[in-house]
């Protein structure tokens, strides 16, 4: 722009400079600029649920996205879902049923550490939809297909529940719960005690697995395993404990809606120095958690557990309380698992908060996505929300993410009055963005159950300091 030359007092100028620079002055606070809403599942139209998504980024090509998700109704399946654009645009990726399998259910992915994808999943069939076998299948990029590879078959009418996957180059741990005898016979729920946790190991990339290593105590009624590894041969396993509450645990509500158990939950956690071989003894991550409604166990939520990878610092998210008491909370440790922090709600007042995904970006910022009912009345309506931390956290930038609420009572069980929006959520960290995927219903009805798997990309904008003054 041209310059005019303008005669004017010097007094005046100074005093117009001084004026605009403390103007200028200040912190800029931190802000999350949510994008818009797409649907994964956009290339497959129809009335499934879609919930649950588990999701992964190759370690060399960021740009690169997979996610699997859970489908329940209208007949246990799942999907999987493929982005080479960080996420703007989805594809589907079809993956041959195992040998045997009659379907698959509550799937898992990750990356090994040559860029092959590997997909974890639970086939179900029988009488109830029990599980009837896990399986590890090994997706060569960019096509091609490996031998499934069976991780978890039943054995003398046992069964293995909530499998779940975590992969740290070419080790590879699968956890699961391994019902015993009988839980065919509980429809809805596992047989009494004792139905414990099991973790096998591979250290070729999912190819070959050791025999099973037993993680939990008997007499603990602990459901959704997840595994965490850590520096070495660390490995730390997390999962929801329903204490004494035999009502949800052994399906006594026969999978109908009512009054929440009475009994107490906790969060505990497991730690192994020697790669998963042996655990020690259960840590308590939280206790006394009041149970925030009924839930049929099969399709359970359990706590997200995420790492900072340059601190080792472990967190662990999870909701609990009713009505508008059911918050989100969070707890850390620093020892890698052997102890934990006081938990602390990431929004401390009264919102009716549930099923919180975690992760961690490379600079240590803390992400968490949650459902939130707290603007209906009726606590009907949901909404999506994301909470970042970048002081380890301690405070926490809230963002409503999705684009309009959505009623969280459509899905499988809304007949029986306890409708699932799924397991969990799923986010996945960058320093700039946070891509974050959950269950949303606006396109479904009670009748219908439709659900589909949303996802929006995030900007993440970084408080700045107050800027220095010009002289």
């Amino acid at each position: 722009m041209r310059r005019s030359m303008v005669l004017v007092p010097v007094v005046a100028v100074g005093a117009a400079l001084v004026a605009a620079v403390t103007v200028g002055l200040g912190d800029r606070p931190a802000r999350l600029v949510a994008g818009p809403n797409r649907f994964v599942n956009a290339d497959r139209p129809g009335i499934d649920a879609h919930n649950s998504p588990a999701v992964a980024t190759h370690p060399t090509r960021p740009e690169v996205l997979v996610v699997a998700d859970r489908i329940d109704t209208p007949r246990f399946s799942c999907s999987v879902s493929v982005s080479n654009n960080a996420g703007l645009t989805w594809r589907t990726l079809t993956v041959p049923l195992p040998p045997g399998a009659p379907n698959c259910h509550g799937p898992d992915v990750g990356f090994d550490g040559n860029g092959d994808l590997l997909l974890l999943t639970t086939a179900t069939g029988g009488r109830f939809n029990q599980p009837v076998g896990v399986w590890l299948q090994r997706i060569v990029d960019p096509a091609g297909l490996g031998s499934p590879q069976a991780v978890a078959v039943p054995v003398a009418g046992s069964e293995a529940f909530h499998a779940r996957l975590a992969v740290a180059g070419e080790r590879v741990f699968v956890t699961w719960v391994q019902a015993q005898p009988g839980a065919a016979e509980v429809p809805l729920g596992f047989p009494p005690r004792p139905n414990p946790v099991l973790l096998a190991r591979s250290d070729d990339g999912g190819r070959t697995f050791s025999a099973p290593a037993r993680v939990g105590e008997d007499d603990r009624r602990a459901i959704r395993p997840t595994i965490t590894v850590g520096a070495g041969d660390e490995v730390v396993v997390t999962a929801l404990d329903l204490g004494d509450d035999v009502l949800d645990y052994q399906a006594e509500h026969q999978g109908q809606g009512g009054e929440p158990s009475d009994e107490r939950w906790r969060i505990v956690a497991w730690v192994s120095e020697d790669g998963g071989s042996r655990f020690g003894p259960a840590s308590v991550v939280a206790d006394g958690l009041v149970p925030p409604e009924r839930i049929i166990v099969n399709l359970a939520p359990g706590p997200s557990v995420a790492r900072d990878a340059t601190t080792g610092r472990l967190y662990v998210a999870w909701d609990a309380g009713r009505g508008d008491g059911r918050e989100v909370f969070l707890a850390h440790s620093d020892d890698g698992g052997r102890m934990w922090s006081a938990s602390i709600a990431i929004v401390p007042r009264p919102r009716a908060q549930f099923l919180p995904a975690l992760a961690v970006a490379p600079d240590g910022r803390v992400d968490v996505v949650f459902y939130d009912r707290s603007a209906d009345p009726a606590d009907v309506m949901a909404e999506v929300v994301l909470a970042s931390s970048w002081d380890a956290g301690a405070t926490f930038v809230v963002e409503t993410i999705s684009d309009v609420a959505f009623d969280s009572h459509i899905g499988f069980g809304s007949a029986q009055g306890i409708p699932q929006l799924g397991s969990q959520l799923a986010v996945s960290s960058r320093e700039d963005r946070v891509l974050a995927f959950w269950a949303d219903t606006r396109q479904g009805s009670v009748a219908t159950n439709i659900q589909d798997l949303a996802t929006t990309t995030v900007e993440v904008v970084p408080a700045t300091g107050p800027r220095l003054p010009l002289r």
